[in-house]
C-alpha cells in the first residue's frame, strides 16, 4: 500500500526528469546571414562540439537534415544553402567568367564567416563533392577553425592524369546548357560524370526536390566549370594533412573517388569508404552517420 501511495510523486519525478532532459537539448532554428552580395540560409540543432555541413552541387542544406537529425545528440550541427542556392539568395548573379579560383574564394570565405557567426570555436567540418572542395580550402587556408575536415569525394580533376578530357567535358557540358536549354545540359553531365543514377530515399521530401531541380539553372551557369576545374593549394594541404580525413563512397571506378584517392595516397593513406554512392548521407543516412560519429571520434 505504501508503494502505490508513492507512485504519484515517483511518476512526478519522472516527468520533471524528462522534461529537463528536453530543455537540455536546445531546439533547432534557422537564420539568415548577411554576406556581402548574398544572405545566406543556414540551420542550427544539436548540442556539442560544432559540426559544419556544406552541401554539394545540390546547394541544398535539405539534404543533410536526416543525417544532421543523427548527430544532434553529440554535435552542434550547422548547415546552410550555398550562396546561390535554393534559399541563399544573391543580390546579383556571379561575374560572367568567374574563374574556378574566384569561386574557390568566394565559397570558403562564406563558410569562414558562417563559423565565425554561430560556431564558439573550431568545427569539425564534413563537405562533400563540390562542398568538399571548399572543405579543403577552409582546412588549409584557416586551421584554426577546423578540428577535423571529412572531404568525401571532392570533384578536384586536375589532380587527375586525365585532367584535360574532364575539363573539356565540363566546359562542353556549359556550351550544351547554353544552346540547348537545361535539360540537354544536366542529361549530358549525368551521362559523362557517372552520378545520374544517384540513389535517393524512398520518402524524399517533393519541397526538397523541386528545391534541388530549381538549382540546376544555376549549377549549370555558375558551377560545372569552377568545382570540378580548381587547383588546390597542395603546399597549404600537405601541412594540415593530419587534421583531413579522405572519404569516398561505394563506386570505386567513379572520378569523384579516384580524386580522393589521389590526395589519400600523397599522404599514405587510404581513403575512409561511406555508405551509399556520391550521396550516401542523403540516401543512407544512418549508416554515413555512424560512419562518420566514428571517423570524428578516432585520434
Amino acid at each position: 500500500m505504501e508503494l502505490a501511495s508513492d507512485l504519484p510523486r515517483v511518476f512526478a519525478v519522472r516527468d520533471s526528469w524528462f522534461e529537463r532532459q528536453e530543455d537540455a537539448m536546445p531546439h533547432p532554428y534557422a537564420d539568415t546571414l548577411r554576406l556581402p552580395g548574398a544572405d545566406l540560409h543556414y540551420q542550427v540543432r544539436g548540442q556539442g562540439p560544432a559540426l559544419l555541413l556544406i552541401p554539394g552541387s545540390n546547394g541544398d542544406a535539405g539534404l543533410y537534415e536526416a543525417l544532421a537529425e543523427l548527430l544532434a545528440d553529440r554535435y552542434t550541427v550547422i548547415s546552410y544553402d550555398r550562396r546561390g542556392f535554393s534559399r541563399s539568395t544573391l543580390e546579383e548573379p556571379p561575374p560572367h567568367g568567374w574563374t574556378p579560383a574566384g569561386w574557390l574564394r568566394t565559397h570558403t570565405e562564406d563558410a569562414r564567416r558562417l563559423l565565425a557567426a554561430v560556431a564558439t570555436g573550431p568545427a569539425h567540418v564534413l563537405g562533400s563533392s563540390a562542398g568538399a572542395v571548399v572543405g579543403l580550402a577552409l582546412a588549409g587556408s584557416h586551421p584554426d577553425l577546423v578540428t577535423r575536415l571529412v572531404a568525401h569525394e571532392p570533384p578536384l580533376t586536375p589532380l587527375l592524369p586525365d585532367a584535360a578530357r574532364w575539363q573539356d567535358f565540363f566546359e562542353d557540358v556549359y556550351v550544351t546548357y547554353r544552346r540547348e536549354g537545361i535539360g540537354p545540359a544536366i542529361q549530358a553531365f549525368a551521362a559523362g560524370t557517372g552520378l545520374g543514377e544517384l540513389r535517393k530515399p524512398a520518402d524524399a521530401d517533393a519541397g526538397l526536390l523541386r528545391r534541388v531541380m530549381g538549382n540546376f539553372d544555376f549549377f549549370l551557369a555558375h558551377e560545372v566549370r569552377q568545382a570540378p576545374c580548381v587547383h588546390p593549394d597542395l603546399a597549404a594541404l600537405d601541412a594540415q594533412q593530419g587534421r583531413i580525413v579522405m572519404a569516398g563512397g561505394e563506386a570505386r571506378e567513379s572520378f569523384c573517388y579516384r580524386t580522393s584517392a589521389v590526395l589519400a595516397d600523397r599522404w599514405g593513406r587510404d581513403v575512409v569508404d561511406f555508405p551509399g554512392d556520391h550521396t550516401g548521407y542523403w540516401s543512407r543516412p544512418a549508416d554515413f552517420a555512424a560512419t562518420l560519429a566514428d571517423v570524428l571520434t578516432q585520434d
